[in-house]
């Protein structure tokens, strides 16, 4: 059985796989930002996050304005419940801190397109 050293260096290529591939994410979310692909593709992200706040707001109005079985509330609770921790991702994406590595991410592809 190979043994795994903790904290020992990678080989070349794993390093060079995983530039890559960081690479690659990063000009794919660029381009995107960049106005690259069909509106599709680059409005895909903003309108599944509007869509999910739209449901989470219209399960907040079901559960306060209409009368549900008591049969189906659980469920409902549920759906409500993964839907609100979406909304807070969404959330923390658009206007925490993802936001600023977003920024600066555009920032560097700007730089490295030069």
């Amino acid at each position: 059985m190979p043994s795994i050293q903790i904290g020992a260096p990678m080989d070349t290529d794993t390093t060079a796989m995983n530039s890559k591939d960081i690479y690659s994410g990063g000009t794919r979310q660029g381009g995107q930002a960049l106005g690259e692909g069909s509106w599709l593709q680059k409005n895909v992200a903003p309108l599944l996050a509007l869509l999910a706040v739209l449901a989470t707001m219209a399960l907040f109005f079901l559960l306060v304005f209409v009368k549900i079985e008591a049969s189906s509330q659980n469920i409902v609770l549920y759906i409500l419940g993964v839907l609100s921790t979406i909304l807070s991702q969404i959330f923390a994406y658009y206007f925490g801190s993802s936001a600023g590595s977003k920024a600066k991410q555009e920032q560097l592809f700007k730089q490295n397109s030069k």
